[in-house]
């Protein structure tokens, strides 16, 4: 069954997060079960942009991004994450489109971050017409650089 998008509700928060705490990217970061519930409960309350994949009625992804204001510019794409053991399922491309579309009525440019060790979400990004623009070497861990991706977006 093709999966669904929908906005994330509050009931959606703790399910999602004790099943994408597991994915190695959070683990990495330390963002267990907990602390992921805690991030997306205030990104609700904020009003980010919050979309979660559903198939055959469970939560297998999600895409947490901010519609406006990077570098002045366009959209930021905070998170793509699908549920481990749903990869593959054509989820996370599907919240990326979605991601692109919001990111076009505010703009014409999306912008993202890639870890340098998540070489799976480089290749992903670059399939989907994604141009690396840069890095930022410790910007959230040390040791870790983040690669800045861009793209310009139809409106």
């Amino acid at each position: 069954m093709a999966p669904t998008l929908r906005p994330l509700a509050l009931g959606d928060v703790e399910p999602l997060a004790r099943d994408l705490a597991a994915l190695p990217l959070l683990v990495r970061y330390g963002r267990d079960a907990g602390a992921l519930a805690r991030d997306l409960g205030a990104a609700l309350a904020r009003g980010d942009g919050l979309l979660v994949a559903e198939a055959g009625g469970a939560r297998v992804g999600l895409a947490w991004f901010h519609p406006s204001g990077t570098l002045g510019l366009g959209a930021y794409l905070r998170l793509v994450a699908v549920v481990p053991g749903r990869e593959r399922a054509g989820t996370g491309a599907l919240l990326l489109r979605a991601f692109e579309a919001e990111a076009a009525r505010a703009g014409r440019h999306a912008f993202l971050l890639v870890s340098d060790f998540n070489l799976d979400a480089q290749r992903f990004y670059e399939r989907h017409g994604w141009q690396r623009s840069g890095a930022l070497p410790g910007l959230v861990l040390e040791g870790v650089t983040e690669i800045l991706y861009w793209k310009r977006v139809a409106r």
